[in-house]
């Protein structure tokens, strides 16, 4: 499983530091692990690359001349050289000599390790961070695909919706129109009446379908006009020559018309009928013009 420990080790074994009691465990891990490998590829190279910067440090050039005249003094007899054996001789000179300060290759190879540990612990760190932010942008996608969705399904049930509701209201005018049949028209003492277009209106037509013993009438009309918001149509019933109100109702799209009129079993067989345009909502006495009439 990786862990930020086997990002450390890999650091470590592309410094070339030995990883000691967890050598074994990291190369058994370092065999199935893609990222591990990656990254001491990437550790090693950077490795060689800082080392190949590293500026060379020159010897100094008194080194040189101390090494040859500890060589010639070496070679000179006690006697000649005033006496004193050679281990005193080489007590003087060092006692004499000026120190001399060399930096070795190794302190900026130390120094460059350090500085790629630092890179590698911020690298190890970027990597964190941009899988957890790869991790919230997918979840964020994920969560926003679902809202997608949903709304799409709301939409879609939506539209069932209204197909049922418009589904309903076919069925319910197809009832209508049966038990207005069975009740009106089926009558065995039905009176059919037809109805003429009167201006503006004068391709309108209708028929009405009346019936003395259920005191009521059905209007099948078409080719009306669709009015505006504020008007009806309203159906008038003549019974000793003056007008009786038998109800309101509107064209469809189309301008047709299945309507049944009100109860008016109380003026017997009408003499005649009429349609006006009326406000929405009817009157008890006509005021509009006549768009359709008949006897």
């Amino acid at each position: 499983m990786h862990s930020d420990r086997f990002e450390e080790l890999a650091a470590l074994r592309a410094l070339g530091i030995p990883l000691g009691a967890d050598e074994d465990e990291f190369a058994q891990h370092l065999e199935g692990c893609a990222t591990c490998q990656a990254l001491v590829a990437d550790f090693t190279d950077s490795a060689a690359a800082l080392s190949a910067t590293a500026t060379p440090v020159a010897p100094p050039a008194s080194l040189k001349t101390r090494i040859l005249g500890s060589l010639e003094s070496g070679a000179v007899s006690p006697r000649a050289s005033g006496g004193g054996d050679l281990s005193s001789r080489v007590k003087t000179a060092e006692a004499g000599a000026t120190p001399q300060r060399s930096f070795a290759p190794w302190v900026f190879a130390a120094a460059a390790g350090l500085l790629l540990l630092l890179l590698v612990t911020d690298d190890a760190r970027l990597r964190r961070e941009r899988e957890d932010l790869r991790s919230q942008t997918a979840a964020f996608r994920a969560q926003a695909g679902e809202g997608e969705d949903l709304r799409k399904q709301a939409a879609a049930l939506q539209q069932e919706k209204a197909n049922l509701s418009e589904k309903l209201r076919a069925a319910q005018r197809s009832l209508a129109r049966r038990d207005l049949q069975a009740r009106v028209v089926e009558s065995d003492d039905v009176q059919l009446l037809f109805l003429q277009g009167k201006a503006p209106q004068q391709r309108a037509r209708g028929r009405v379908f009346w019936s003395t013993r259920a005191g009521r009438g059905v209007v099948v009309a078409g080719n009306l006009s669709v009015l505006p918001a504020g008007k009806q149509y309203e159906l008038w019933a003549f019974s000793g020559g003056k007008p009786v109100p038998a109800g309101v109702f509107d064209a469809d799209t189309a301008g047709r018309v299945l309507f049944e009129s009100k109860d008016l079993s109380r003026i017997g067989t009408p003499e005649k009928f009429a349609v006006t345009v009326e406000p929405r909502g009817g009157v008890e006495a006509p005021t509009g013009p006549i768009v359709l009439a008949g006897s």
